[in-house]
């Protein structure tokens, strides 16, 4: 298991600031969340990559996955409306060749939220066709998607284990696997276990804590979480992955060095 620090527990600090947090707390890699005001993909996409490829590197970091924003701007692979949709599969299109520029090979995907006034099953056909093109592209570049579940206060499409594995067999490709957010999964009373029941692989995991009422991501112990019997189901099953501090909050925000730093030391302490 490899532990990687994300720069949206950091979204109101300059990007270099996070940089220079993962240096001091000795992480090696970074989940690289592509929002404002650190990189989005329709505002000088080019130069900020080029800028961060080279601050990056320049400190030794390896980003290890891209994670467009996808929940706060309006973009949504599920929509009805056509046009939109179209627009939003070449938003994740596009920041699917940033992650590339970046020289990343892996980018977070989900499955967005269909509009309620029409029926589950068209939204997911919706969000399948989409995904599908995005596959598409995926695979040509060498790619991988890892399709995360979201909680129910953030989609009601896939939530859950069986959406997420009903996701794969229908799109059938390659490019395309799944992975495990803590919060969603503890929200959906799942376990690891669950997820390498049914998935021949896990592409990726969310490490943080959580109340088991929202969709809070918490530093670890500040929840109600079992995370350490997580983490032992994952060195059961061979995952080999990482391990992302999605920390989120704004409990968390102003200091967002100390809320990884907890969780470092909390991760130290524990052996499996």
């Amino acid at each position: 298991m490899h532990v990687a620090g994300m720069n949206i527990t950091f979204k109101h600090f300059p990007f270099l600031y996070f940089l220079e947090s993962m240096k001091r707390l000795d992480i090696e890699n970074i989940e690289l969340w592509a929002g404002e005001p650190h990189l989005f993909v329709y505002r000088n996409a080019l130069g900020n990559i080029r800028t961060m490829k080279k601050e990056i590197r320049s400190r030794g970091l390896k980003i290890v996955c891209y994670t467009p924003e996808q929940c706060v701007y309006p973009y949504n692979i599920a929509a009805s409306d056509s046009h939109w949709r179209k627009i939003s599969i070449d938003y994740f299109i596009d920041n699917l060749y940033a992650a590339l520029e970046l020289g990343t090979d892996k980018m977070l995907v989900t499955s967005g939220i269909g509009d309620f006034s029409v029926s589950q099953e068209e939204s997911w056909k919706y969000a399948s066709d989409s995904i599908y093109q995005l596959t598409r592209v995926a695979e040509k570049e060498g790619l991988t998607l890892a399709l995360e579940p979201l909680t129910r206060f953030e989609s009601n499409l896939i939530t859950n284990f069986k959406g997420l594995k009903k996701m794969i067999e229908k799109i059938q490709s390659p490019s395309l696997i799944g992975m495990i957010d803590a919060v969603a999964m503890q929200l959906a009373d799942e376990t690891p276990d669950d997820y390498f029941s049914m998935l021949p692989e896990l592409s990726h995991f969310h490490l943080i804590d959580g109340d088991g009422q929202s969709d809070a991501h918490l530093s670890l112990d500040d929840g109600v979480q079992d995370w350490r019997e997580h983490l032992k189901s994952l060195h059961s099953h061979g995952y080999e992955g990482i391990c992302t501090l999605e920390i989120m909050g704004s409990a968390y925000y102003q200091d967002p060095q100390t809320a990884l730093m907890n969780s470092l030391i909390k991760l130290k302490e524990f052996r499996i």
